[in-house]
């Protein structure tokens, strides 16, 4: 009987088990028909062909997630991720069901076949073909044009008596991709053009019409699907810093400040990144110009700088860093001052499910600092997120997480303090529906006020 060690690594070769949001991805390790059909009788390919991993682009078009999704992003939402999709907890082909691929010499007459991979000795499976449709239940994994939509509706309802609730659209993106080269084989490379345009949605006046309200989020050219998953993007784009959470108002990604703006969603940046992530190791390293608007995509003032996030995304557990820097221009004291900006990120993950299949409870957790300096002042900010998420059911996820910031460690009495529990429901595929609790405090004496508290609904279609 093997053991669990080399179970694990017999996971390895198995293609696409990945989702960008970290709790999708870090729970996806738990089967592996997640992102593909079921991979019974696959034969590991040697390690620089291999498209199996965790992180974040492998099922988003963008390496460092969001946004359009490729085929194992697809296939996931609308086969493992809902409640009345096609695969249900336990029907699937499990981790500890994998004592079937070790050891075994790979057979060679099956290679040519275009609808087939070789397989392990004793199966006569012809299985689905790396990068055929056959092997996404009939998606494409790479169609010459491709489009996405994100589109969230919320509700707020605060614990104030002055303050009413609220409909609003949170979110409504469209994304477009052509591949102008985009050959049939893999790991031969292909270029991707993107684009993923978004609309605001505030009641405020500030917006003359509904054209007026329209901006291009991101835009970018990639060339990728290259050994060891090499890619190289130039644009617009997010750069990778710390856990990308869909709650962008998380003190880690919110209100940092970072190049004069708060590093969520819309820290979109213009320059050059180059990636590497050959299964469980990633590395990602850029150099930008921050410009804050959209339409002014190379501005001077908004500064330049660099990012750098590397770690290991392994089956039960996840680790990594980033370091993000650079210079920029701020309006001080006694007028405008250059200040040096550096912001330091340390995540992990554990999947306790891959462990203990009885328990299925996944820990998300992050550390963040973040340093301005110049001649006229020194100030260094720290945040940090933790949650624990639990599968009731395929479709059916509970999380509940604390997010903790003290913005400048010079003053005292001023950090900020959050605390969440959240239903998750994916009823049927490409629908989202969340229900949160969110209680907020400054101070230890308040920590039992509820005022401020928000109740939090949000409907969320996605393709």
């Amino acid at each position: 009987m093997p053991s669990p060690t080399l179970i694990l690594l017999a996971l390895l070769g198995l293609p696409g088990v990945a989702l960008a949001l970290p709790q999708f991805s870090v729970r996806s390790a738990r089967r592996c028909d997640t992102c593909h059909v079921d991979p019974k009788g696959w034969e590991d390919p040697q390690m620089s062909e291999r498209k199996c991993s965790l992180d974040c682009g492998t099922c988003h078009v963008s390496p460092s997630g969001g946004g359009m999704r490729t085929a194992s992003g697809l296939y996931f939402q609308s086969k493992a991720l809902p409640m009345w999709g096609t695969l249900r907890s336990g029907a699937g082909y499990r981790i500890d069901a994998l004592t079937h691929l070790w050891s075994n010499p790979q057979r060679g007459d099956q290679i040519t076949l275009a609808a087939s991979q070789p397989t392990v000795a004793e199966s006569d499976r012809q299985v689905p073909a790396p990068g055929t449709a056959a092997r996404y239940d009939g998606l494409q994994p790479h169609p010459d044009v491709a489009v996405g939509a994100s589109l969230r509706l919320a509700y707020v309802d605060t614990a104030d008596d002055g303050r009413a609730a609220s409909v609003f659209p949170m979110q409504s993106d469209l994304q477009l991709a052509v591949r102008p080269y985009n050959p049939p084989g893999l790991n031969g490379g292909r270029l991707t053009l993107l684009v993923d345009a978004g609309f605001q949605g505030s009641r405020g006046e500030e917006f003359d019409g509904f054209a007026d309200r329209a901006f291009v989020r991101e835009w970018w050219a990639m060339f990728h699907d290259l050994p060891n998953q090499l890619y190289a993007r130039a644009g617009r784009f997010l750069p990778n810093h710390g856990w990308r959470l869909a709650d962008h108002t998380t003190f880690t990604r919110s209100g940092q400040g970072i190049f004069g703006q708060p590093f969520d969603f819309e820290r979109q940046v213009t320059g050059v990144e180059v990636g590497i992530n050959p299964n469980y190791l990633y590395v990602h390293a850029s150099v930008f110009n921050a410009a804050d608007q959209w339409d002014q995509p190379i501005d001077p003032d908004g500064g330049f700088g660099g990012a750098l996030a590397f770690g290991w995304r392994d089956l039960a557990w996840q680790v990594g860093g980033s370091v993000l820097g650079g210079q920029r221009s701020f309006q001080g004291a006694d007028g405008e001052v250059d200040a040096w900006l550096l912001a330091y990120s340390l995540q992990w993950a554990l999947n306790l499910e891959v462990w203990w299949p009885r328990v299925p409870l996944i820990y998300l957790g992050e550390l963040h600092a973040n340093h301005r300096f110049d001649a006229q002042d020194d100030t260094l900010g720290l945040s940090a997120f933790h949650e624990l998420s639990w599968l009731f059911t395929q479709g059916l996820v509970a999380r509940a997480g604390y997010t903790w910031a003290d913005p400048s460690t010079r003053f005292a009495y001023d950090t900020r303090h959050r605390a969440h529990l959240e239903l998750a429901f994916y009823p049927i595929e490409f629908l989202e529906v969340i229900v949160q609790g969110r209680h907020h405090w400054a101070h230890t004496d308040d920590r039992f006020e509820l005022a401020g508290d928000e109740l939090l609904l949000q409907l969320h279609a996605y393709y």
